[in-house]
């Protein structure tokens, strides 16, 4: 018979560590879960922005609620993405934006409602807006609206915003809480048997900590999969440009803010600034190529688009090389978060490649003989997820008509586009559908197998595509012999703006219910 693991070693704490941890505590509740954290090691803290599959795939499986892990870690709510000045160079005193919005767009006879609006716009001339034609969370966004009623029902479906070290802390706790044991201490050594498969690790104050599994959460370092386990690094710079960044924290002017349901990403002249608004502050960064810009060129530029004094700011100067693993599992060591992969945080795809390995992990958990192929699968699994990502982002850069400064002329010249890329971008101009799913949003986000393998769906493309003024070149031709769909979709349409205009006169505002949710001793529960 096979024998089952018993003991996970974690090295490695933060956010990625501690979601390991309680994760894989609560999929394999009998083996023993260890892990090793550094406390003399910072946490790099900066992604705080998420996708909704966060409850569902991760939190539902902890058995723990919204508004409880939402308390705790200073959550807000985010509805989607506002990109300012991607598209064409900017105009002075005028924001140039589009949203990229969560949810799935509707189908009208089994064809996205994308499509109707293409052939609107292209046979009637229309002039809408495909984020406000198609979605109602645009005017939502707006006036700064909660996406939940005031007695918790929801209205749309969200994603969150939230402190990243409180998140670690809380997880923390939750996984001690299960039995995790906590081995406060840095790894200096690690020890391997004649096959090359890791027996324990061995910390700076003379402790070896053994086991049969070993994850590595060390970020960026990639201590155990890269250092002691010898796997590559597969660079992706040629892909993607922005190599660093500078964050910062900053105070409201206002002591009753209007907190926006959603975050902002506002392109600069070396790359894009990040504004991520909880309760009481908010967090932001200007993420950049350090060969177009350097470190203090960047702090002073953004410091002028922030209207701050920057010699008055605490600033987190972070450097990062984008890519991936070759393989992410090697033996009996599965590099997770950070130290799996790096993909620069503008579509908040960071936690969701860190739970969603985590899922691969357990869908394809080994037992002592470390199948070979249950390993295959798994890499396979993740790097189609990470490229799928990256192609994803990639494809800001790759559409922009901004040509006011040499990063900006250089994602128009240097980049490598890959073909699975190359082929989307050819169907959409087409007039095709890209990656349309048949489910409702509910449907859609309550099978994570499924979303998984469909993550950037029809409606991602069409916002960014649309509002970086790319469109299809033609009428998808199956709507020229269905004018029932096509009224059917007009009808559709309408109910959306209807909807909408509805909400805003009966939803809270985003800080009338995020002050209601964290006021202490607060017993609104979410249905």
């Amino acid at each position: 018979m096979p024998s089952p693991i018993q003991s996970i070693v974690i090295v490695g704490g933060g956010s990625s560590g501690w979601m390991s941890a309680s994760y894989l505590k609560k999929s394999f509740p009998n083996i023993q879960v260890t892990v090793v954290e550094a406390p003399s090691i910072p946490r790099i803290g900066v992604g705080e922005a998420t996708i909704p599959n966060l409850q569902t795939a991760f939190f539902d499986h902890l058995g723990i609620a919204e508004e409880t892990w939402m308390r705790r870690v200073n959550a807000s709510f985010k509805m989607g993405i506002k990109f300012v000045n991607w598209a064409e160079n900017p105009i002075p005193g005028v924001d140039q934006y589009y949203y990229h919005l969560f949810g799935v767009m509707p189908n009208c006879q089994g064809i996205p409602l994308s499509h109707y609006w293409a052939q609107k716009r292209l046979l009637n001339s229309s002039q809408d807006r495909l984020d406000y034609a198609c979605y109602k969370e645009p005017v939502m966004s707006d006036a700064a609206l909660s996406p939940r009623f005031a007695d918790g029902r929801r209205a749309t479906f969200y994603a969150w915003h939230f402190d990243a070290q409180l998140l670690a802390e809380y997880l923390k706790e939750i996984s001690q809480g299960m039995g995790v044991e906590l081995v406060p201490a840095e790894v200096d050594h690690v020890t391997k048997d004649e096959n090359g498969y890791i027996t324990s690790v061995d910390t700076t104050d003379g402790r070896k900590v053994s086991g049969d599994l070993f994850i590595d959460c060390t970020g960026l370092r990639a201590t155990l999969i890269e250092k002691w386990m010898g796997e590559s690094f597969v660079d992706m710079s040629d892909y993607l440009l922005c190599d660093a960044a500078v964050a910062t924290q900053m105070p409201y002017a206002s002591p009753q803010p209007t907190p926006a349901p959603y975050t902002t990403a506002t392109a600069l002249k070396a790359g894009w600034c990040w504004n991520i608004p909880l309760l009481d502050r908010f967090g932001t960064g200007y993420v950049h190529s350090s060969r177009h810009t350097t470190t203090d060129e960047a702090i002073q530029e953004f410091s002028q688009h922030l209207g701050i004094d920057p010699d008055q700011q605490q600033w987190n100067r972070i450097r990062f090389r984008v890519g991936r693993m070759q393989h992410a599992w090697s033996k009996n060591c599965v590099a997770i978060g950070l130290s799996s992969n790096f993909l620069e945080p503008l579509e908040s795809t960071a936690l969701y490649l860190t739970y969603g390995a985590l899922y691969q992990l357990c869908l394809f958990f080994p037992d002592k003989s470390f199948d070979e192929r249950l390993i295959e699968r798994f890499n396979a699994e993740v790097n189609y997820s990470y490229d799928d990502c990256r192609d994803f982002v990639q494809m800001h850069y790759a559409t922009t008509r901004r040509s006011d400064s040499t990063f900006w002329r250089a994602n128009q010249s240097e980049i490598t586009l890959s073909d699975s890329l190359q082929e989307k971008l050819r169907m959409y101009r087409a007039g095709l559908p890209v990656n349309a799913v048949q489910h409702d949003a509910a449907g859609y986000y309550s099978n994570f197998e499924f979303e998984y393998r469909n993550f950037w769906t029809n409606g991602s493309y069409y916002c960014v595509l649309t509002g970086m003024g790319v469109y299809p070149e033609t009428v998808f031709p199956k709507l020229l012999y269905n004018t029932s769909a096509v009224e059917e979709a007009e009808r559709v349409m309408q109910n959306i703006q209807r909807e909408a205009g509805e909400l805003v006169n009966k939803l809270p505002t985003n800080y009338q219910f995020l002050q209601a949710l964290h006021a202490e001793g607060s017993s609104l529960a979410f249905s």
